[in-house]
């Protein structure tokens, strides 16, 4: 859970520490006063990147030329860390005052989910971005995920260079590594998708979806003819890798496949998308749950607009008896479905300014 948070150069945001704590908060405030910018500022901290922006540097004050995020997390098993991002034109990742390398250890404290306009495009965009969903559920759902993958991306890296130069003799030295830590990564993601599956049906009914959503079942693309083992997959296009120059098989090249009633999900009805994307990241936070005994930070921006009336109901009122740490910005204080009784603040942001309301 996020105790505090802190930032510094972030966009139209005047410096400023935040005090957050368990519940559901509300951030409300006029279109371009700075709500949207709050939640960026976690998604940093936790991910190390915005998801409004690939570039760091696209978030950084006007006129400024750096940027700080900093918090104070505290978890049921971990205890208490202070995390750290910085960015002046690289990227630095601070964990309990030491710096790291790469961000992975500071966001394994901070597991956060967030949805916002761009994520219901999830069923109809490139693969990546359900890539980034299945690394995210395995990498904190799944022990050992984090290690066989970083492994596995070393060998891939080194094997793809070596194709590049033509050099097959060294590209063949890698295979062994790419094989033993890819077969790896594959497995904990297939286990992880068919553990998914349960989850999301558990938080259809949290949110009330079940009728809407009918038959929802999610199910792994490995990234290779799922009839050939990994290394038959490897056998099979070693010689045209050597002419392109990169690995054409292997989980680089992995999908989630998600049907609803026996038809892809890309071509359901935009209300069913947005519903199949709220419960698929309902599932991913009900599955870190049940395997860690960690609840997510959700990150929800502007769902009342992205969703019609019924499905905000049915979320709000699913989440407030969750008991997980949420922030969601909307225009108005009155969220439907949201009870009033709930834990959790209301902020009003106003000209990049973010005060407590009175109570």
């Amino acid at each position: 859970m996020l105790d505090t948070l802190w930032w510094k150069g972030v966009r139209n945001l005047a410096e400023q520490t935040l005090e957050v704590g368990p519940g559901i908060h509300r951030l409300t405030g006029p279109n371009g006063a700075g709500k949207t910018s709050v939640l960026e500022a976690v998604h940093i901290l936790a991910a190390g990147r915005s998801f409004r922006t690939p570039q760091l540097r696209r978030v950084v004050t006007t006129g400024g030329e750096a940027l700080w995020v900093g918090g104070q997390v505290h978890d049921p098993a971990g205890g208490v860390h202070r995390l750290g991002v910085a960015w002046d034109g690289l990227r630095r990742s601070r964990l309990d005052g030491r710096w790291m390398e790469g961000h992975a250890a500071v966001a394994e404290w901070l597991p956060v989910r967030v949805l916002h306009a761009g994520s219901f495009d999830l069923l109809t965009g490139t693969p990546d971005e359900r890539r980034r969903l299945l690394d995210w559920g395995c990498f904190h759902a799944v022990r050992g995920y984090r290690s066989d993958w970083r492994r596995w991306k070393r060998a891939h890296d080194q094997r793809n260079a070596a194709l590049r130069r033509g050099d097959r003799a060294a590209a063949r030295e890698f295979e062994r590594p790419w094989l033993e830590f890819g077969e790896a990564i594959s497995e904990s993601r297939n286990r992880y998708v068919q553990a998914l599956k349960g989850r999301t049906q558990e938080a259809a009914a949290i949110f009330g979806f079940q009728s809407r959503l009918g038959d929802l079942d999610v199910s792994l693309r490995p990234g290779w003819n799922r009839e050939w083992t990994l290394a038959e997959a490897l056998e099979r296009g070693r010689e045209s890798d050597a002419e392109r120059g990169f690995s054409q098989f292997g989980p680089q090249r992995a999908d989630i496949e998600i049907r609803l009633d026996e038809r892809l999900a890309a071509e359901a009805s935009r209300g069913e998308q947005k519903r199949v994307v709220t419960t698929l990241v309902g599932g991913q936070a009900r599955m870190l749950e049940r395997e860690t005994g960690r609840g997510p930070v959700l990150l929800l921006d502007d769902v009342v607009s992205e969703l019609d009336v019924e499905a905000v109901e049915g979320l709000m009122a699913g989440l407030g008896g969750t008991g997980w740490q949420i922030l969601v910005t909307t225009v108005g204080e009155v969220i439907p479905g949201l009870n009033r009784n709930v834990e959790g603040q209301l902020f009003h942001v106003k000209h990049g300014q973010v005060e407590v309301a009175a109570s």
